[in-house]
């Protein structure tokens, strides 16, 4: 599955798709719990090392890295080339929004 994410929730800022996510996952809710994992500046930042099946879809124009992935983002699975489901990240988990 693929998942793109849209970062939202930036005080304010216009929102962007921040990264696009390979999943080897075949349902939605690990699909989109690896895609949040994936996303996380835990030990470096997500967007600055190479992850296989993360791509970064954009740059800060003063080559910052990107944020991790938090509540208020738009998490898009695609379960084909034309369906997919949308989802906002929780406090807890994904909502399903479209």
């Amino acid at each position: 599955m693929i998942v793109s994410i849209t970062f939202k929730n930036n005080y304010g800022a216009v929102p962007y798709t921040a990264a696009s996510i390979v999943s080897e996952h075949t349902d939605t809710q690990h699909a989109l719990e690896d895609a949040f994992n994936k996303t996380q500046n835990v030990f470096c930042s997500w967007s600055e090392k190479p992850v296989a099946g993360v791509t970064v879809c954009h740059y800060n124009f003063d080559s910052t890295p990107l944020r991790s992935s938090m509540v208020g983002d738009e998490f898009t699975v695609w379960t084909s080339d034309k369906d997919f489901k949308k989802f906002e990240v929780a406090r807890v988990g994904f909502k399903e929004v479209a």
